[in-house]
């Protein structure tokens, strides 16, 4: 409804954008670039971030910049499993036989990496989602399971994916090893407020509205209501645009946002 009443050609604020339609922001650069330096040397990244960050999102433009020739990418946004489900899920994503014993297991992924590396000259990057659910002795298999050649050779990318919770269990002691590994950080703070503003004129231009639709004072509400977490910027935005179409307004204010939020 809001599509016809605002005069858009599609719904907007939608996450079912392609990757090259993405806005930049501070946040996608700086993990950005951290990412394309572990594509070029390899090892491990952490990126962090609050929900609805733009983490995955991150991810995915990543994934889609990966040549197949040179990398192969096994996701999984399950990684809150026991240590032999998590073999058997690298053990899947490599599409390797079924083994039962963990450290047949073990050993099968370990050959498989090595054979992609060394005879095919592929990359796997390895991309776990939700670690900071991981029991601590599953995270701490990462390092079992990464250790090549008396830890001489680092023929993977292993990229772990967490909430902010996931940066203070890496700090326990019993994580040192692991945390050692970690050759780049990020954390995704969420927009600036100037950010915010872009972000929502952009998505409202994708949609077909380069004209602007909600007044200068909403952007400010915007951002603090959401906190700058795009996730909550879509949401608001289009709770307020229907807010403003109840109201028979062709523009969306503070109020409406607020209202949108439940704040008024």
């Amino acid at each position: 409804m809001i599509e016809t009443y605002f005069g858009l050609k599609k719904p907007p604020f939608t996450k079912e954008l392609k990757t090259e339609s993405l806005i930049e922001t501070y946040d996608t650069r700086e993990a950005t670039a951290r990412l394309n330096h572990i594509r070029q040397h390899r090892g491990f990244f952490c990126l962090t971030g609050e929900p609805g960050s733009g983490k995955t999102t991150v991810l995915r433009r990543f994934v889609d910049s990966l040549n197949p020739q040179t990398h192969l990418h096994c996701y999984t946004p399950h990684a809150t499993v026991s240590r032999s489900d998590f073999y058997r899920q690298l053990n899947s994503l490599l599409r390797l036989p079924q083994k039962l014993r963990k450290c047949d297991l073990f050993d099968q992924i370990q050959r498989a990496v090595m054979e992609l590396y060394g005879r095919q000259g592929k990359t796997p990057c390895f991309i776990l989602d939700e670690c900071q659910m991981m029991d601590h002795e599953t995270l701490s298999e990462i390092t079992l399971i990464t250790n090549f050649e008396m830890d001489s050779k680092v023929p993977f990318i292993m990229i772990l994916i967490g909430q902010p919770e996931l940066r203070e269990k890496l700090k326990r002691r019993i994580h040192e090893p692991l945390s050692q590994r970690i050759a780049l950080r990020y954390h995704m703070a969420g927009l600036s407020l100037e950010e915010t503003r872009a972000y929502v004129l952009h998505h409202m231009k994708l949609s077909g509205r380069a004209d602007p639709v909600f007044d200068e004072p909403a952007f400010e509400v915007i951002h603090q209501l959401s906190q700058g977490l795009p996730r909550k910027v879509n949401h608001l935005c289009v709770a307020a645009l229907t807010v403003a179409m109840l109201k028979k307004s062709q523009a969306v204010s503070a109020d409406h946002c607020l209202q949108a939020s439940g704040g008024a």
